[in-house]
């Protein structure tokens, strides 16, 4: 016995309940087909791109169906397996992608999906991976995928277990979807408060003096309300850029000033940020540029995860991957993280580098904001933080649904956890019958 089976279960081999198949398929030159990809850890098939068939050989292609498994052989050890969907049948992939159809007989599409996408799956292919150089080192032959051990239920309890699994990921899309309806409620009111206010058409409106080039909250801005001003962020608010201290001096680090890094750019989903994974101590930071920001800064990411922005919650020290703005008496820094956090076009449209896109300082130093009176400005952060703070909840809760569907896919597809013998009977008489992707 190779893998412990539960009680009514039996011990499979993946040969048992996966038919090897190959349809090879000639594309005419002039022929467009859609190439398909596998992201990792069982994560699904994606569409790399659309090509011609003069493009690539014919003879290295295969298309593929709707219940098709395929995996990547070259990356299998990471869980690059997928089951084909209905959007991709009929897509093709190269000859380094083995192709199985399910023996519906023994497992349906769904619960074979399941399987691959368990990380044993992904472990057991790093463990039998093999090759004799630095590009075949980790490939996996399809005869060693076919004799991976499983346990399988019968397929009403396949079914059953499908469907309770089903019925958690809906909840988890119902979740993702009350996200997007918040996050797109929150673009149409900020964008009215950032650039007319609360007073909306009860205030006086004066053209614009100047031509607002770079920090746009909007196009197509002609007017803005007559005690507001277009000025440059620099004017009210200082500029300071991070460093990152020599990590070859175990010296500089480990100390007690917390120190903003890239792993760290989660965080400024929320509204402020008190502590991060690395710190240094005050000989690292006297030993190079970086210094220690005040509470209230504002932090901008301009490279890995150009435009999130947070505030300081304590002092702290960040590395050269941020943008950092000590806001003065004219502008209140929640406002400008309000502020920042709307201009998701414009970021992208200020990206620059030809290897990973940033925002260099130069382009920060040019930046022009709307600047209302500060109780305004702190009117319009409430409401801000008000969306952010329900959105911040929302992503908790899915965050543990998401934990909670993991935890019950590899209990229940292990046979650790089962369903009560009242929800299997259910489906005792869809059982047997053909069950597609």
């Amino acid at each position: 016995m190779l893998v412990d089976v539960p009680n009514g279960w039996r011990e499979v081999f993946l040969e048992d309940i996966l038919k090897p198949i190959a349809r090879r398929e000639l594309v005419r030159p002039s022929e467009t087909y859609r190439l398909l990809g596998v992201r990792l850890y069982g994560n699904g098939s994606f569409l790399r791109e659309t090509l011609l068939g003069s493009e690539l050989s014919a003879q290295h292609l295969f298309m593929v169906k709707a219940g098709d498994l395929i995996y990547n052989k070259l990356f299998a050890w990471k869980g690059t397996f997928a089951i084909i969907n209905e959007d991709h049948s009929g897509c093709f992939v190269s000859n380094e992608f083995p192709t199985f159809r399910p023996i519906y007989s023994s497992v349906t599409a769904n619960y074979a999906r399941r399987i691959i996408q368990l990380p044993r799956i992904a472990d057991r292919a790093n463990l039998v991976s093999t090759g004799t150089t630095s590009i075949s080192r980790n490939r996996l032959n399809p005869k060693d995928f076919l004799r991976f051990p499983v346990v399988l239920p019968s397929q009403a309890e396949q079914l059953a277990i499908d469907n309770y699994l089903q019925a958690v990921e809906k909840t988890i899309e119902q979740r993702k979807s009350t996200i997007l309806a918040i996050s797109n409620a929150k673009k149409a009111v900020m964008r009215e408060l950032l650039t007319k206010g609360g007073r909306r058409d009860q205030a006086p409106m004066w053209a614009l003096k100047e031509r607002w080039v770079f920090g746009r909250i909007t196009e197509g801005v002609k007017a803005i309300p007559a005690d507001w001003e277009l000025v440059r962020l620099t004017s009210v608010a200082k500029l300071e850029s991070g460093h990152t201290p020599d990590r070859k001096r175990p010296d500089y680090w480990g100390g007690d000033i917390h120190w903003l890094s890239l792993g760290d750019t989660e965080a400024l989903d929320s509204l402020t940020i008190g502590e991060t994974k690395e710190q240094v101590n005050n000989l690292g930071i006297q030993n190079s540029s970086a210094r220690i920001l005040p509470k209230d800064t504002v932090i901008f990411s301009r490279t890995a995860t150009v435009g999130k922005a947070s505030r300081l919650a304590t002092p702290m020290a960040t590395s050269q991957d941020f943008a950092n703005w000590i806001c003065g008496p004219e502008i209140d820094p929640r406002y400008l993280v309000q502020v920042f956090r709307h201009m998701g076009r414009e970021w992208k449209r200020l990206q620059a580098g030809s290897t990973h896109q940033t925002i260099y300082m130069p382009t920060f130093k040019r930046l022009q904001i709307l600047l209302p009176p500060i109780k305004e400005q702190q009117e319009i952060a409430d409401m801000g933080e008000a969306f952010d703070l329900r959105i911040e909840a929302e992503k908790r809760a899915l965050a543990e649904l998401q934990n909670t569907r993991k935890a019950l896919s590899q209990e229940l597809l292990s046979g650790r956890l089962r369903l009560p013998k009242s929800m299997i009977e259910r489906f005792e008489e869809k059982a047997g019958q053909a069950v597609s992707a």
